[in-house]
């Protein structure tokens, strides 16, 4: 093959960057990443630094942190695609909308990404930071109890606190940035969200500053909406949404 064909194919792949919450791994992602390759889109599943084993090696974690891993795995996907998508759950999405607030990308998909905090949070959870490492949650991110089943693991049963007071902290920039957000944007939120304030989706949609968004609600699952009743649903809006924002593909 000429390199100018090459040069062709390469600058006409379609990519997403996957971007999981916090406390999450690239098990979060899992079956959207083999959803998306299937269709052959290029799929980078970023995993944040002092993730994926002990929830005690995120104590150091930080917002800065995240988002440079977010950025050093778009340059990547950058160099292999000519359209190129952010996908986000929780911590995320906010961090998928602070990219695009100052990187141009074809689109993001957001899914029940934070923008506030619950009235009087920040208190429990700098007590509660010193009190125990890893607390155990007090809200399910899973409805279904198949999904509990299938996917209990420490990254959905306990916290780590650190991490946490980080995103909060962040929360109130990540609102001023989003008139900056132009690209397409797909937001799904969970009616039965136990983890985020449910008005976040709504509050991303009236102040992001996008010509072209979508506000699903999703009706049957919690916070891990991608992993439970909805899932199918989520992957084909994932993919349609990507499809109509995409030549080629």
């Amino acid at each position: 093959m000429h390199t100018e064909d090459r040069n062709y194919r390469k600058l006409h792949r379609v990519g997403a960057l996957l971007v999981h919450g916090v406390n999450g791994n690239l098990g979060n992602m899992h079956e959207l990443t083999r959803v998306l390759t299937s269709y052959n889109i290029v799929t980078l599943n970023v995993l944040f630094p002092g993730h994926g084993n002990h929830m005690r090696n995120m104590q150091s974690i930080n917002w800065s942190e995240w988002s440079n891993a977010v950025h050093e795995e778009l340059r990547k996907l950058r160099q292999w695609c000519k359209y190129v998508f952010l996908i986000g759950h929780s911590l995320g999405g906010a961090l998928c909308l602070h990219i695009a607030a100052s990187e141009s990308v074809t689109g993001i998909v957001t899914m029940c990404e934070p923008v506030s905090m619950y009235p009087g949070m920040f208190p429990p959870v700098r007590m509660t930071k010193y009190a125990t490492v890893v607390p155990p949650k007090l809200r399910e991110d899973l409805r279904s109890y198949e999904a509990r089943r299938r996917y209990k693991s420490d990254a959905f049963s306990k916290s780590s606190m650190t991490p946490v007071e980080s995103m909060l902290h962040y929360l109130p920039s990540l609102r001023a940035e989003l008139p900056s957000v132009t690209a397409p944007t797909l937001i799904m939120t969970a009616v039965h969200d136990q983890v985020i304030l449910t008005n976040d989706g709504q509050t991303i949609y009236r102040l992001i500053g996008s010509r072209e968004k979508y506000l699903v609600k999703i009706h049957q699952s919690h916070h891990l909406l991608m992993k439970a009743y909805d899932e199918e649903e989520i992957f084909a809006r994932v993919f349609d949404f990507i499809q109509s924002h995409a030549r080629g593909i």
